[in-house]
């Protein structure tokens, strides 16, 4: 038996349609494995925020500490005064080492120097 022309273009249409229905079903398929692994992911990142975070939070609470204590020991310098001395001691150690003194003063006046230009 031949075919004629609508038999064809019927086989044809159904040939699409399936192939456009395997390809909905591959599609689909596709964006659920996406889904479950960006769901995955994101799971594991959670997690990971969650083992991360009191080593962050500890690291940040001893960082505030260590400068709480910081500050606290640069205001009882000032509180009680203890700068009073701090010239005598500068002046005590020109004297015992002036060139290292020397030294010291050239170099922080090229620094100086060097900030100011900029």
């Amino acid at each position: 038996m031949e075919h004629n022309g609508s038999d064809k273009i019927r086989d044809f249409a159904a040939g699409v349609g399936d192939r456009a229905s395997a390809a909905k079903e591959q599609a689909s398929a596709a964006t659920h494995r996406t889904a479950a692994r960006v769901g995955d992911q994101m799971k594991t990142v959670a997690e990971r925020i969650r083992e991360t975070g009191p080593r962050i939070e500890s690291a940040v609470h001893h960082t505030a500490q260590t400068i709480a204590e910081r500050l606290e020991r640069g205001g009882d310098y000032f509180r009680e005064r203890q700068y009073e001395g701090l010239a005598g001691t500068a002046a005590t150690y020109v004297r015992q080492h002036p060139m290292m003194s020397l030294i010291a003063g050239v170099a922080t006046g090229l620094l100086l120097a060097r900030k100011i230009r900029r």
